[in-house]
């Protein structure tokens, strides 16, 4: 299965990085590269993690952020968000 990562989850990404860069810039380098392996991973067994309570997104876990995704005939990547956020919220007005 082919894991394709949307806009808004590279936008994620770099947002991510630029925060923990603030701190300890080779942290934030291996904090991002740890959630784009975990993102690809999903390719495996995507249905290996709990689905959401918004229709046809999934979530799996890393540290504090959590990964959502669609399964359809690829896995689609949509935001990783730190799990403190009000992911609801943020992943229901990414629909409008």
């Amino acid at each position: 299965m082919k894991v394709r990562i949307a806009r808004a989850a590279i936008n994620d990404l770099v947002e991510i990085e630029r925060h923990i860069s603030r701190d300890n810039p080779a942290a934030a380098r291996r904090q991002v590269a740890a959630l784009f392996d975990r993102c690809h991973s999903l390719a495996h067994n995507p249905m290996r993690y709990p689905a959401t309570p918004i229709t046809g997104l999934r979530r799996r876990p890393h540290r504090s952020y959590l990964i959502f995704y669609r399964v359809t005939s690829d896995v689609e990547i949509i935001r990783i968000l730190h799990a403190a956020r009000d992911w609801t919220h943020l992943l229901a007005t990414d629909d409008d």
